[in-house]
């Protein structure tokens, strides 16, 4: 709050000493009519933040663009999605030209339609959608004050549009004491910090309301306030109240806060009995209806009571009433009659509440907040409560009420399923201090088996797996055979999964995966379940291979509209090395966990994908579905998850030679995650400096690097990465002249190749075979390679270079040269072009002298520009290629604006033609 008063050096808008502070939001709102962005505006308590924004959102409305304002309230911050609903009111009229699914999620999310719980992103691309709607008519300026109190859900959603708004014309502006306070503060949004007024704008000021006082009572209040606005209009009233006798050194003992609490109590004091048992009412509620407020009054009081309690409070300038509803001048008024009531007087007025009010939900809240020890019925109702919150799809406000209903549950067992309960919605919040108290104090009840065994998955689950010591994996095994025998297969599955994955994010021995193997076969039997077959393929990925694949087919012929048992059994065939299946099953699961919003899972789906396209040489497709599942993994808090797809970037870096880049993204992806012991990190670190250095032509620091992965007794071993090394390792070791080590290997791959059916390890077999054989062997061997399948794409083009290579030392030069030229156009198509150069060079070599094909320049595009150019040709819409980006379709535009230009088009039906001879770039 900054005084609104005509006083020297006040701005235009009346707020005395904010010229600086408005000049930044003005040329903000100027910005946005051409591009869009996010901004904070922070400061504590009382210095004015709110008086900005309300400036900021007349000087908004005076340019013609539209206004959503939302304040977060701390008594609404439990119900979900509060905060949301009041923000879009003004524009839900407008939700019908959302598409179905956006529509469907937002309106179950605000409890306006029946449905399955919405994933939290798609209704943030309902609301961005919403919002780029009602900004095409003119600029929309989306203004969230008191952002630390909004519900989670509603934090949630505009974090997710916070990131996507610079190709549109909507600017957000979050009010909030500290950066913080918010996630949004990772994304290193402008920030307005509104500090104190200086010494003449705070006499001014002061002045401005307190001209009565005193020169003295003012020079107290001067240095007491230290430049806070609020503070400056409050603190008078004290004076004026309390007199300044003894008041100097009272006034110094306290924290400015909790002075300005004071006041207020001290304010409503002096007013009608009546209309302070109205005050903490208000104080108490979601957001209040003067009807509401009016009978729960007469509730307390058994008087009649009319509008006219609430005057004294509206004189004062305590409330303010806006249509049906009524609400505090500032939050402080609020925290201040809550805090200055006795316990008494809170159930009391709860109770009052808990009688009057019509919803539900809030009936039970209040309910529960009036409850002296315990009661099961309210306990019962606030885990309904939880039930119809976790069904709108916010699992904060069903934590907040399972929390709350088991501490006021008599009976041990129902409070233990409470608290097992809440613990497992903290998981899927992704609160690591919540998840460790519930189950803390679960765990000091009386347990049946089947909640131990609950309990014990909690735990894992919440470290997704996190590798550890062998005994770890028995315990984990253990239990679940206990599920299983007391009928709980699902239970004991999910247990079965925590201890498969620390088998595969770090090698725990032969004994400890032997456990995970015999227990999976015997629980999960013949059923061909996609868990079973990916516990199987994580603990066995080698010996099981061929076993896992066959079953996954098998399994993946079932119509199943789940996207989650398709992605499981997809990660099933890639752990066992069956990368076709696992493509064509995560290439099904993808758009329909677009579809539904599930974008932790479209994270991990995504980076696996991208490894795939590495793996089978489909770099070009990579690219795109890298960079966003790391962008993905990043936005959903994955760590294991953003290094794998950021070591990705780093392999695809390094297989264009851009070296630097590639080390810079391995030393990113590594360091988050260093201590936390696992294997497939460094292996694919390994992997990723390994083809950095082949591409280099540096093969003994290749071979080096590719090496670790096969070592068992090394910090990088890891079987699955190891398959992706296999056919450069051999190669390596032959150009650098360490054919003793190069036998060594192959005689370890042979004995790998008679264990597991993975093509990466039979590619790699095939490829080293003539490497190592005599020359009256090798040309025999090169062509049954040239002949099996499957030929993918790169290392194909690399087969067909070295036996190329092979021909002309061997004097055959007119029969290398179809092979050498094959491998260069390949390595051309695919865009790695220190690979095609080898190629040429060695054309050049033969004596070719053939012009070579003309090459379109470098284009600078990006990762996401050449995903949204691939989808565009593919004949999707702007709004289609939006939806499975999680964008706005003006962002879309926006880029393919940018698009056009590179690739020297000017039209969409161009875009195929010209990004068939793109050579795409990894960076800019």
């Amino acid at each position: 709050m900054s005084g609104r008063q005509d006083q020297p050096g006040s701005s235009p808008s009346g707020l005395i000493g904010r010229n600086a502070e408005l000049a930044r939001l003005d040329d903000a709102l100027a910005e946005v009519a051409d591009r869009g962005g996010a901004l904070f505006v922070t400061g504590a308590a009382g210095i004015g933040k709110t008086s900005l924004l309300d400036v900021t959102t007349s000087h908004a409305r005076s340019r013609g663009y539209k206004v959503l304002t939302v304040t977060g309230l701390e008594s609404e911050a439990d119900l979900p999605f509060a905060g949301l609903h009041q923000l879009l009111q003004p524009v839900l009229l407008s939700v019908g030209a959302l598409p179905g699914p956006q529509k469907n999620a937002l309106l179950t999310a605000f409890g306006m339609r029946a449905g399955a719980p919405p994933e939290v992103f798609l209704v943030g691309l309902a609301t961005l959608s919403l919002m780029v709607e009602v900004a095409d008519k003119s600029p929309l300026v989306v203004i969230a004050d008191d952002f630390q109190w909004l519900d989670l859900a509603t934090s949630s959603v505009l974090n997710f549009v916070a990131r996507r708004l610079e190709s549109t014309h909507i600017l957000l502006i979050v009010g909030v004491r500290e950066p913080s306070q918010t996630t949004l503060g990772s994304q290193q949004m402008s920030e307005i910090n509104v500090g104190p007024l200086n010494d003449t704008a705070s006499a001014d000021l002061l002045k401005s309301v307190a001209a009565d006082l005193d020169l003295q009572a003012r020079r107290l209040i001067l240095d007491q306030a230290r430049g806070n606005p609020l503070a400056l209009l409050e603190l008078p009233g004290a004076f004026r109240l309390q007199g300044t006798d003894g008041r100097e050194g009272a006034l110094r003992s306290i924290p400015l806060t909790d002075r300005l609490e004071r006041t207020f109590s001290a304010q409503a004091g002096q007013l009608p009995k009546l209309t302070q048992a109205a005050l903490l009412l208000i104080a108490l509620d979601t957001d209040p209806t003067v009807s509401d407020v009016l009978d729960a009054t007469r509730k307390q009081s058994g008087e009649e009571v009319t509008v006219d309690v609430l005057q004294p409070a509206i004189d004062t300038g305590l409330i303010s009433v806006a249509g049906s509803t009524v609400r505090y001048r500032h939050p402080l008024m609020r925290s201040a009659l809550d805090q200055a009531a006795t316990a008494g007087e809170r159930r009391s007025a709860h109770l009052a509440f808990a009688e009057v009010v019509a919803d539900p939900d809030r009936r039970t809240w209040h309910r529960a907040k009036a409850v002296l020890g315990e009661d099961e019925g309210t306990a019962a109702d606030l885990e309904i409560t939880a039930g119809r919150a976790k069904d709108r799809g916010a699992p904060a406000t069903a934590l907040g009420a399972l929390e709350l209903a088991a501490s006021l549950t008599p009976h041990g067992p129902d409070r233990a399923r409470r608290l097992l309960a809440a613990a497992e919605l903290a998981f899927q919040l992704g609160d690591p201090p919540a998840v460790g108290r519930l189950l803390d104090s679960a765990g000091t009840l009386e347990l049946s088996p089947h909640d131990v065994a609950r309990m014990t998955w909690l735990r894992e689950i919440f470290h997704d797996g996190a590798p550890g010591d062998p005994n770890a994996i028995a315990r984990l095994v253990a239990v679940a055979r206990e599920a299983a025998a007391g009928g709980d297969r699902d239970l004991s599955l999910n247990l079965l999964q925590g201890a498969a994955l620390r088998c595969w994010w770090a090698d725990p021995g032969a004994a400890a995966k032997n456990l995970v193997i015999d227990a999976v076969e015997q629980i999960g039997g013949d059923v061909l379940d996609p868990r079973a077959l990916e516990i199987l393929s994580l603990a066995a990925p080698v010996d099981a291979g061929s076993r896992i694949a066959t079953r996954v087919r098998q399994a993946a012929q079932v119509d199943d509209a789940d996207p989650s048992r398709t992605q499981v059994l997809a990660f099933a065939a890639y752990a066992a090395g069956d990368r076709a299946e696992s493509i064509q099953l995560m290439d099904r699961a993808a758009p329909l966990l677009r579809a539904q919003g599930r974008l932790g899972l479209l994270a991990q789906l995504l980076a696996v994908r991208g490894w795939a396209g590495i793996n089978t040489g489909q770099l070009r497709d990579a690219i795109g579905t890298m960079e966003e599942a790391n962008q993905l993994a990043v936005e959903t808090r994955q760590p294991i998850w953003t290094a794998i797809s950021k070591m990705g970037r780093a392999a695809l870096s390094g297989l264009q030679g851009e070296e630097r880049t590639a080390e810079r993204l391995i030393a990113e992806a590594t360091e988050p995650v260093a201590s936390l012991g696992l294997s497939i990190v460094p292996a694919k670190a390994e992997f990723a400096r390994g083809v950095t250095h082949l591409t280099a032509g540096r093969h003994s620091e290749a071979f080096d690097h590719f090496v670790r992965m096969f070592d068992p007794l090394g910090p990088a071993h890891h079987d699955v990465v190891a398959f992706a090394a296999a056919p450069y390792v051999i190669e390596c070791a032959v150009r650098a002249g360490r054919n003793d080590e190069a036998r060594r290997m192959m005689t370890l791959l042979e004995a790998l190749g008679k264990r597991t059916p993975a093509a990466l390890v039979h590619i790699g077999l095939r490829f080293a075979r003539p490497l190592l054989a005599d020359d009256s062997d090798a040309q025999h061997l090169y062509e049954l390679a040239l002949e099996a399948e499957p030929k993918w794409p790169f290392d194909f083009a690399r087969l067909e270079m070295s036996y190329g290579s092979w021909l002309r030392r061997q004097r055959h030069i007119t029969e290398s040269r179809p092979h050498l030229r094959a491998a260069r156009d390949m390595f051309d198509a695919l865009g790695v072009l220190p690979w095609a150069d080898k190629a040429s060079a060695e054309l050049r070599a033969s004596g070719e002298r053939m012009a070579e094909p003309a090459r379109a320049p470098r284009q600078s595009l990006s990762p996401q520009e050449l995903q949204i150019a691939q989808m565009a040709a593919s004949g999707l819409s702007n709004r289609e290629i939006a939806d499975r980006l999680f964008l706005s379709h003006r962002t879309v535009g926006a880029h393919l604006y940018h698009v056009f230009p590179k690739l020297g088009i000017v039209s969409r039906s161009e875009l195929a033609r010209a990004l068939a001879s793109l050579e795409p770039a990894l960076t800019r």
